[in-house]
């Protein structure tokens, strides 16, 4: 949904969690015994100097559900298809590789 950073969160020679929504990785970190505290931690990018600790939830507008419902091609509520819509096109810069001469 948008908290990504070139050469960053992304730099990895091996994405195992990639495709898979929270939901599945919540799953999965229960299958191989993390915390319940870990695994239903609300997830916060601490990107606001003003507002530590915000939810990504309430960044975004959206719900984590909701967004997995989304990328399942479940209904949600019309809104919500708007933002995750909107922020897509907007972070579409961040998914393409650099240009080179």
């Amino acid at each position: 949904m948008g908290f990504y950073t070139k050469f960053g969160d992304g730099a990895c020679d091996l994405a195992p969690l990639s495709g898979l929504v929270k939901h599945q990785v919540r799953a999965i970190a229960r299958h191989f015994g993390a915390p319940e505290s870990l695994v239903e931690k609300v997830p916060t990018a601490d990107l606001e100097d003003l507002s530590p600790g915000k939810p990504d939830e309430a960044s975004h507008g959206v719900t984590y559900a909701e967004i997995d419902a989304f990328l399942q091609g479940e209904p949600v509520r019309e809104e919500a298809f708007r933002i995750i819509c909107e922020t897509y096109r907007k972070t579409e810069h961040k998914r393409v590789m650099p240009f080179a001469p």
